[in-house]
C-alpha cells in the first residue's frame, strides 16, 4: 500500500463544533459573543482575521481561540483535496488552527470540560497537515509532521482519558509511522501498538464509531499483509 492510498484511508475526522480582510479586534468579555455572531451568520473569513487580545487568562479567552482555529479548519477542510499544504492558501490556514487551538489549551482551565473539543479540533488538524503533504514531501517531512500528531494524541490521551480521540489518532499515527517503514519486517511494532491503542481506547462517540471500526480494520489488514507474528499471551 503507498502512502498516498494510507494518507486517503487515516481521514479520522471528527464534528468540529481568506487572509486578505482588515483584522477585527476582538477582546474580552464580549469576544466570545462576537465571534459566536460571526460563525452564526457563517461568516468565518471575519472569524479567521479576528485579532484576539485578551485581558486575562481563563475560559472566556479560551472560546475565543478555540473559534478562530474551528474557522481556521472549517476553511481549510473545504479546500480541493487536491491542494497540498505547499498551497499557501491551505498551509496559512492550518497552521492559524493550530496556534489557535494550541492558544485555547493553554487559556482553559486545566479542569475545563471544553478542553476535550480543543484536543480534538488540534488532533484533526495536526492529521489534515500530515495528509495534505504530497507526493514531492520527502519521508523526513512526513515523519516531523507525523511525530507531531502522536505526541498531541498522547497529550490528549494524559488529559483526558476518556475521551477515545487521544487513541484513535494515537492509532492512526503508528499505523502511518508503519507505511513508512521500507521492510514489512519492521513495520509490526508500530502496528502492534496501534491494534493495543485502539483495544484501550474508550467507545467512541456516535459520530466517531464508523472511523473506529475502519481504523481497526486497516490495522488488522496491515498486520496479515506484513505478517507480523501472532503474540501468544500466557
Amino acid at each position: 500500500m503507498t502512502i498516498r492510498s494510507l494518507e486517503q484511508l487515516l481521514v479520522v475526522g471528527i464534528a468540529a463544533g481568506l487572509l486578505g480582510c482588515a483584522p477585527i479586534p476582538i477582546a474580552d468579555e464580549e469576544g466570545a459573543a462576537q465571534l459566536g455572531e460571526l460563525a452564526t451568520a457563517g461568516n468565518w473569513n471575519a472569524v479567521v482575521n479576528a485579532s484576539i487580545r485578551c485581558s486575562e487568562r481563563g475560559d472566556a479567552c479560551a472560546k475565543q481561540y478555540a473559534a478562530k482555529g474551528d474557522a481556521c479548519l472549517r476553511l481549510a477542510i473545504q479546500q480541493p483535496q487536491s491542494a497540498s499544504v505547499r498551497d499557501n492558501r491551505t498551509q496559512k490556514l492550518l497552521d492559524c488552527a493550530v496556534e489557535s487551538y494550541r492558544n485555547a489549551l493553554q487559556q482553559a482551565p486545566s479542569d475545563a470540560p471544553s478542553r476535550t473539543s480543543y484536543h480534538g479540533g488540534l488532533l484533526l488538524t495536526l492529521s489534515e497537515q500530515r495528509n495534505r503533504l504530497d507526493s514531492r514531501t520527502p519521508d523526513i517531512q512526513r515523519e516531523r509532521n507525523n511525530e507531531t500528531l502522536l505526541m498531541a494524541a498522547q497529550d490528549a490521551r494524559r488529559e483526558v482519558p476518556s475521551s477515545a480521540l487521544g487513541y484513535l489518532y494515537g492509532a492512526s499515527a503508528h499505523v502511518y509511522r508503519a507505511a513508512l517503514k521500507p521492510d514489512p519486517r519492521h513495520r509490526c511494532s508500530d502496528l502492534r501498538q496501534g491494534e493495543s491503542m485502539l483495544k484501550r481506547s474508550p467507545s467512541p462517540p456516535p459520530t466517531l464509531a464508523d472511523e473506529a471500526a475502519r481504523l481497526k480494520s486497516l490495522v488488522a489488514r496491515q498486520l496479515r499483509e506484513s505478517r507480523c507474528p501472532t503474540i501468544r499471551r500466557r
